[in-house]
């Protein structure tokens, strides 16, 4: 028979598992947006943000100012095709839309953080993204609404223009990309300035140095970029002409005289200056919004503008062929120093030639060249990608609430 133990010894309770002494790491909560969680944000900020008295004048004065310039322009603009009061149209747009989408955009964080709006939101299952870009919808959209308003000008400057229809598609949507861009800069400073004035004037600084800092920035730094040049004018020495040679420069009557007789001299005081090779610095122009738009509008022969069924080249052609003109760098002539032959200018002019400068290149052809001169917007438009990109990832950080992942199995007291 065997005996059992009455009393067992008790089973020894396992070790309890030493506890970490590492804190969990704080992680932002989820950024990436959802289609939904945007849409529902847009919703809301287009409810709260809706325009009191004073806005509401505001834009009425704003719209009026535009539909009255644009009315001026096509009544004094001259009959038949003329593409000036579209590109005025587009002008204004685009200036109004950079002036309204960053002041709406600029109050929309820090102000609904001072409002106690924000800490709700953020403690929804909306994420930071859904935050930044359903702010960044709504105030874009307000813009795009404002804008709408003028559209019947659009539609009569646009018959009157030339231009073809994705032509002026291409347009527009550069220039929403643009306020769209204004928008998200606005709205990186709300995230970053606690006070709306500072997010504001900060947000419209930033604009202004696109359209006004760039075009400062391209002029100020052409010295830096200059080549100095001795100048080699020639003139008509007038103290050696004989009497009959004198006259007939005296009455410009080149019957008896021909002009090619007469004696020239170099410029007895020479003097130096600078060349800029602008062609180095042109990319700075490039990066400006308005030069943007102008690269991206329709290329307007000086020649054949009309057999092309064009109006005459204007605000955006003469844009276009100025920084062209920038972009391809003084002529060999200019590195020379030639600036004026008034010798060879003589006897051009009696044989009916063209002459322009010291060159005696063909100024007709010049301009030919830089109005038909390959578009670049590809700077501009990458500015405005880099912006936009950049400020939305400013903001999604911004809007980010930091919290602690707790572990599998533990518990919350």
């Amino acid at each position: 028979m065997t005996l059992v133990d009455q009393n067992p010894a008790p089973a020894e309770a396992p070790e309890p598992a030493p506890a970490s002494s590492a804190r969990p790491a704080i992680k932002g909560n989820p950024w990436l947006p959802t289609p939904r969680g945007v849409w529902l944000v847009t919703g809301i900020e287009l409810r709260r943000r809706r325009p009191t008295v004073k806005g509401w004048i505001f834009y009425g004065l704003l719209v009026a100012v535009i539909l009255g310039l644009g009315i001026l322009v096509a009544m004094v603009s001259p009959e038949g095709l003329t593409s000036i009061p579209l590109e005025m149209v587009l002008v204004l747009v685009l200036g109004a839309g950079m002036l309204i989408a960053p002041s709406l955009a600029a109050t929309s964080i820090n102000g609904d953080s001072s409002e106690g709006v924000l800490a709700p939101l953020q403690m929804t299952r909306l994420t930071a993204g859904d935050l930044a870009l359903g702010k960044l919808l709504s105030s874009w959209l307000i813009a795009f609404f404002v804008l709408l308003t003028i559209a019947p000008l659009m539609v009569y400057a646009f018959v009157r223009s030339g231009w073809h229809g994705a032509e002026l598609a291409i347009v527009l949507a550069a220039i929403l990309l643009v306020v769209l861009t204004s928008t998200a800069i606005g709205l990186a400073w709300s995230s970053l300035a606690a006070r709306a004035v500072a997010s504001v004037s900060l947000a419209h600084l930033t604009t202004g140095f696109l359209l006004l800092g760039t075009l400062l920035t391209f002029v100020f730094t052409q010295p830096l970029v200059s080549e100095t040049v001795t100048d080699s004018s020639r003139y008509v020495d007038y103290e050696a002409l004989t009497d009959e040679q004198r006259a007939a420069y005296d009455s410009w009557d080149w019957s008896e005289v021909d002009p090619a007789s007469l004696p020239c001299i170099t410029d007895t005081d020479p003097w130096e200056y600078g060349v800029a090779h602008t062609e180095r610095t042109a990319w700075i122009v490039l990066a400006n919004p308005v030069v943007m738009i102008g690269e991206m509008s329709p290329i307007v022969s000086y020649e054949t503008w009309e057999e092309d069924g064009r109006a005459a080249p204007g605000l955006f052609a003469e844009m276009h062929a100025s920084v062209s003109g920038w972009r391809i760098g003084p002529s060999e002539a200019d590195l020379a120093g030639q600036q004026w032959d008034e010798c060879a200018m003589l006897v051009a002019d009696v044989n009916g030639e063209d002459y322009y400068g010291g060159s005696g290149g063909d100024w007709e052809a010049e301009q030919e060249e830089r109005s038909t001169y390959d578009r670049a917007p590809w700077i501009g438009l990458g500015v405005q990608g880099v912006l936009l990109l950049g400020s939305i990832w400013i903001v999604v950080a911004r809007l980010r609430v930091p919290y602690k992942k707790l572990r599998q199995g533990s518990r919350v007291a």
